[in-house]
């Protein structure tokens, strides 16, 4: 494999972008998580709705400006 190839696939670029997306809503899910259940008071239901969900959606999609980032500059 050459590490220096010129042309770089189009699958490379959906694929980094993909795995930077699931890294990205993992992150978040979990961080979610865990501030619900630090500040959850048991009387009360979980604190984690739509809202929280929407929010990590939105903060994965960051995911592709920093996989095309990735590809562009070729950091490894």
């Amino acid at each position: 494999m050459q590490l220096n190839k010129s042309r770089k696939s189009i699958w490379v670029l959906l694929g980094i972008c993909f795995l930077m997306c699931i890294a990205l809503m993992m992150i978040g899910t979990f961080s979610y998580l865990l501030k619900g259940w630090l500040i959850w008071d048991f009387e009360k239901p979980f604190p984690f709705g739509k809202k929280e969900i929407m929010t990590i959606l939105k903060i994965s999609f960051l995911g592709i400006p920093v996989g095309m980032v990735f590809w562009i500059f070729s950091i490894r």
